[in-house]
């Protein structure tokens, strides 16, 4: 039930997030845009993410369909989220500049793609894909992934920033 209402809770954060960095973004307030972005859709996102995959291992299992008798998996998954939830925390309170944060987020949104292939992997391998479970996680995920995307490469095109 915890971990219903984390997934819940960061759903929206995540949502309101991405919503307030385009809002900035297409107002020409690139610094705005990705603070919203680096503190909200990386960091609340991301601690919260940690808080149900760490803390609230069991519930989190279960709502995930990922149930078992150790919780490793869940751990490591946790952490994974607390890294960029440090990073990003670090990078916006630290003033470490435009190109951290951008690296922060993408880096988020890389990690996240990978989360997004693995639920639909799942449910192509366990024949769910018109299911209930394949809409809230796998495209969902995938969804925000590249909204995430989308909007580094604006704020990169914008900063004339490069991957090389």
């Amino acid at each position: 039930m915890i971990a219903h209402i984390i997934a819940i809770v960061r759903i929206a954060i995540g949502t309101i997030g991405l919503f307030f960095g385009y809002y900035e973004l297409f107002d020409n307030n690139l610094e705005a845009a990705l603070n919203t972005i680096t503190i909200a859709t990386v960091g609340i996102v991301g601690l919260l993410s940690y808080a149900g995959h760490l803390i609230f291992h069991q519930s989190d299992a279960r709502r995930l369909g990922w149930e078992s008798s150790t919780p490793y998996y869940q751990y490591e998954v946790g952490f994974a989220h607390l890294s960029f939830a440090l990073i990003a925390l670090f990078t916006y309170f630290g003033n470490w500049g435009l190109a951290a944060k951008v690296l922060t987020i993408l880096g988020y949104a890389i990690y996240l793609l990978q989360v997004g292939i693995l639920y639909t992997w799942r449910c192509f391998s366990e024949r769910r894909i018109f299911s209930r479970y394949f809409l809230r996680h796998a495209i969902s995920t995938l969804v925000y992934v590249g909204l995430m995307f989308y909007f580094v490469a604006m704020v990169m095109r914008a900063a004339q920033l490069t991957l090389f």
